[in-house]
């Protein structure tokens, strides 16, 4: 997916803590250390939107999204921020539009119940949050909208039930034939998380070893090795 290259090299820079799940905290340093690096990652996303809006938050998310699966999450709360953002005008509006409405979607196939439930509103053309310009497409909203009414986590997080005024439409727009569609995906719908991310070999480990016991470090190499450090910072 295109969109994932654009974090691809924050994602290498932080493989070795990110992708590896939960890291051990130094001594003296409280909680936050035995949290991965993505999960802090997310947290300042969620702080970024509350605090200075969608714009400054969604690189942020966009890296946490691109682990894959298990951040379904930070999939949605991306696509939503963006949906969000091509709600205003502007020449950006149609790219933030689309590739919200992907995150949303991966969110939604991977099991994510709020995003179920935003392609159900979103899609069905019923007057509910439309100032997107998604387009309407009602048979794909009445499939989200029975996949959501399925799904077990709208009970466990108490998630609200699809308002009836979008059944409502759904029933009064639809063919017969495009609700037996709709109801066959729900039947058949089986979740697809999107790959998790690996760091390549070599990443997870970037501290630099000392020379052998016994032996003095070489000043010479070590200055070249920082020279050589420096540049790269400075690309």
């Amino acid at each position: 997916m295109n969109i994932l290259w654009a974090a691809s090299g924050a994602l290498l820079i932080m493989a070795g803590g990110c992708a590896s799940g939960p890291q051990q905290g130094s001594r003296g340093q409280g909680p936050a250390a035995g949290l991965s690096q993505s999960r802090l990652l997310l947290a300042s996303a969620r702080e970024m939107q509350a605090e200075q809006g969608c714009a400054k938050a969604v690189p942020t998310y966009r890296i946490v999204a691109s682990f894959g699966a298990d951040y379904e999450v930070a999939q949605y709360e991306l696509g939503a921020c963006l949906l969000e953002m091509a709600a205003n005008s502007g020449p950006e509006a149609a790219l933030f539009r689309d590739e919200g409405l992907l995150w949303v979607k991966r969110a939604a196939w991977a099991g994510g119940a709020r995003a179920q439930h935003r392609l159900a509103s979103i899609l069905s053309g019923a007057g509910y949050d439309q100032g997107t310009g998604v387009a309407p497409d009602p048979k794909a909203a009445m499939g989200w909208a029975l996949v959501y009414q399925a799904n077990p986590a709208r009970s466990l997080y108490a998630l609200p039930d699809v308002p009836e005024p979008v059944f409502d439409h759904l029933r009064a727009t639809l063919s017969e034939e495009a609700r037996a569609d709709a109801d066959l995906f729900a039947a058949n719908f089986e979740t697809i998380d999107l790959a998790a991310f690996t760091p390549p070999r070599g990443t997870a480990n970037t501290q630099r070893r000392g020379p052998p016991a016994g032996q003095r470090p070489d000043r010479r190499r070590i200055a070249d090795e920082n020279t050589e450090e420096n540049s790269t910072l400075n690309l």
